[in-house]
């Protein structure tokens, strides 16, 4: 029953969750946001706290205890303790005893796997993907905008090559990585200045520079259809990405070509591999429509 309820306050006023409850807000969002959830009463705090939970353990390797999912979410420890006793008992956790911490379970898959198998976008993707992967010696990804990063929804490998071994599931920065700069790139202005405005407050005085690159990165989009990253993400790789987008604008997602400079060199990826990124993008896109 909703706490107003039960005090007898009239069902259709907002209820304020309690101020502690905040910290289930997840983590990328602002203070605005945080404050706006506060006061949604369909909100179920419980639940984000949960989500929030699993999500630790991206941010994260495992296995994890309960002080090191404190840490990372900003939840009090005796609520993690309640949250995390709960989930290993629906089986998505697993209790390491001897170290008293917690895996993710392969139950976990359940939960992400009909997000992967309805992705069309996938089915048509992957051929020409692992083409390009063998052909250029790097490894292509295709990713999905997940807050204020980018997650690989496909990943294809060269079949000779030891090269960056990013897989389903990982996630990289949206600022600094050639991936999350062509997805910036390919969405309208008004959805770019919203994440701007997100990355503005988490990134404070590192976000001027990084911005001027990420307008850069849509410039080289609008003239050559793809962009570069060189080191920024890592040191030692190199990349070019570029946008797909659905024909009625309403989707987006990326595909890149990374991998160690002395692969991905640059006249390499402006005469090669750039452009059939730019084809590929292009005769994907529609399969990005509902």
């Amino acid at each position: 029953m909703p706490r107003n309820a039960a005090a007898g306050e009239p069902e259709d006023k907002p209820a304020s969750a309690p101020v502690s409850s905040r910290s289930a807000v997840p983590l990328d969002l602002d203070g605005e946001q945080s404050e706006r959830l506060a006061h949604d009463r369909k909100f179920v705090w419980a639940l984000a706290r949960g989500l929030e939970i699993l999500r630790a353990f991206s941010a994260r390797p495992a296995p994890l205890g309960n002080s090191e999912l404190a840490e990372i979410t900003g939840l009090p420890k005796a609520t993690i303790t309640r949250l995390t006793h709960t989930l290993t008992e629906l089986g998505y956790l697993r209790l390491i005893r001897r170290l008293s911490k917690y895996e993710p379970t392969a139950a976990l898959l359940t939960l992400g796997y009909p997000v992967i198998s309805s992705l069309r976008v996938r089915l048509v993707a992957r051929e020409p993907m692992q083409k390009l992967a063998n052909d250029a010696e790097m490894s292509i990804a295709l990713g999905a905008r997940d807050r204020l990063g980018m997650i690989y929804v496909d990943a294809c490998h060269p079949a000779t090559v030891s090269t960056i071994r990013l897989d389903v599931g990982n996630r990289v920065d949206l600022a600094t990585t050639a991936l999350g700069r062509a997805f910036l790139a390919g969405i309208a202005e008004a959805d770019r200045e919203f994440i701007f405005e997100r990355l503005a407050r988490k990134l404070g005085d590192k976000w001027p520079d990084l911005k001027s690159r990420i307008l850069d990165a849509k410039a080289q989009v609008d003239e050559r259809g793809y962009c570069i990253a060189d080191g920024e993400w890592q040191s030692d790789i190199r990349a070019a990405a570029v946008p797909v987008v659905s024909p009625d604008k309403t989707e987006a997602m990326a595909i890149n070509a990374a991998g160690p400079g002395f692969l991905a060199t640059r006249e390499k990826l402006e005469t090669e591999v750039g452009p059939r990124l730019v084809h590929l993008g292009r005769s994907i896109a529609p399969m990005l429509s509902r």
